[in-house]
């Protein structure tokens, strides 16, 4: 084992010893003279002479050590202690791989966990079987000892990915098995209200969006819900996809968009180039721009929304692209098959500061409590009982 201070910056409080020394001495100058008649016959070379003397030696060591535990204290004093053989090799089983094939592909010595939040021993049950894998890569990669090699075990459906390539520093094995990682339960599938208002002018245009909606729900079933009602229709309290087929944008809905409503407007806004191109005709003119308006999505759509101005509502594709246009961007995927998303050894070097697994800091601040209330008790008592005419 090992000593260390975590914040030896605490060690600076043992300039407080001064105290105790300079109350002491204090103490011991504070002196009265009493005249004594036969003095005044000795000769001045022969008269007492006052000798610097500390006051109750004791109790001035007893304050000391108080002190001096106490700066101690405040330095987080720890005993490191390594745990195993640091330099064997860590293999890391993702969770949902088959442990049979593992041990068929890597032999014995070696040190076995879970690839989970605190990489537990294989022996253990991991506190969740879905685990953010990459970041728990990254984590190993900078805590494991420098002279380890990594033996990292993945199923072929691997999941926990978060869509940057995964780099290692250490050696490392990419050992694929058979397996699936675990996956949270997909959530019930969200229904959404297409809510359109329009003017007269636009009567042809819902022709389109029915067909859209209709083209939704064939792909999955009861999935969206459409309403369609004149300008003057107030909107629904849970409205989040509005289509506005009007030559203008009233406040009142750029308002309900700034507080996270998506919008599609057509006809009579301003064509705005700075914002990101969505759609595009044949000829790669901007059809559909989009820009945050707060917390929600204006897309812009500067014509008439008829196939004359507008060809694309005649395409095969557009229910697609008009839903993946108002649900806005997705998650990139967590799942993926594990040869595809390989990692790739890094040359950078590692940080310095990390503790190592393998290594385990003991506190000794309970300690250090008892020692600094029982020096407190033992001051109080000697600071406080009655002297007697022996005492220092």
């Amino acid at each position: 084992m090992m000593p260390l201070l975590l914040a030896p910056l605490g060690l600076l409080a043992l300039l407080a010893l001064a105290i105790p020394l300079l109350l002491h001495l204090v103490r011991r100058l504070q002196l009265t003279d009493t005249p004594f008649a036969a003095l005044r016959w000795v000769s001045e070379r022969h008269q007492p002479q006052r000798r610097l003397r500390l006051e109750r030696p004791w109790l001035l060591l007893l304050r000391v050590l108080l002190f001096a535990a106490l700066a101690l204290l405040l330095a987080q004093p720890v005993l490191e202690s390594r745990q195993g053989d640091a330099g064997a090799d860590w293999v890391v089983v993702a969770p949902g791989a088959d442990l049979g094939a593992a041990r068929a592909h890597v032999g014995d010595g070696a040190q076995w966990h879970w690839l989970a939040p605190g990489f537990p021993a294989l022996t253990d049950t991991p506190t969740s079987l879905v685990t953010p894998t990459s970041s728990l890569l990254r984590e190993l990669d900078a805590r494991a000892p420098a002279s380890a090699r990594l033996r990292i075990v993945v199923p072929a459906r691997l999941g926990g990915l978060d869509g940057e390539r995964l780099r290692l520093r250490h050696a490392f094995d990419w050992i694929v098995v058979p397996g699936q990682s675990p996956a949270v339960a997909p959530a019930n599938p969200v229904s959404h209200d297409l809510v359109v208002r329009h003017d007269r002018a636009h009567d042809g245009a819902v022709d389109y969006l029915r067909a859209a909606v209709a083209a939704w729900n064939v792909r999955a079933p009861g999935c969206c819900t459409l309403d369609v009602q004149p300008l003057t229709q107030p909107l629904p309290a849970d409205a989040r996809w509005l289509i506005w087929l009007a030559p203008e944008l009233p406040t009142a809905i750029r308002a309900w968009v700034e507080r996270g409503g998506v919008a599609l407007v057509t006809q009579g806004v301003q064509d705005d180039v700075a914002a990101q191109v969505l759609w595009r005709d044949a000829d790669g003119a901007a059809l559909a721009r989009e820009r945050s308006v707060g917390s929600g999505r204006l897309i812009l759509v500067p014509t008439v929304f008829d196939p004359a101005h507008l060809p694309l509502l005649l395409d095969g594709d557009f229910p697609e692209r008009l839903y993946s246009t108002l649900r806005g961007p997705q998650p990139a995927p967590t799942h993926a098959a594990a040869t595809a998303v390989e990692a790739v050894a890094d040359s950078t070097p590692a940080p310095t500061g990390a503790r190592a697994f393998g290594q385990s800091l003991r506190a000794l601040d309970p300690w250090l409590a008892l020692l600094i209330s029982a020096l407190l008790l033992a001051e109080r008592w000697l600071a406080t009982r009655r002297r007697g005419a022996g005492d220092p």
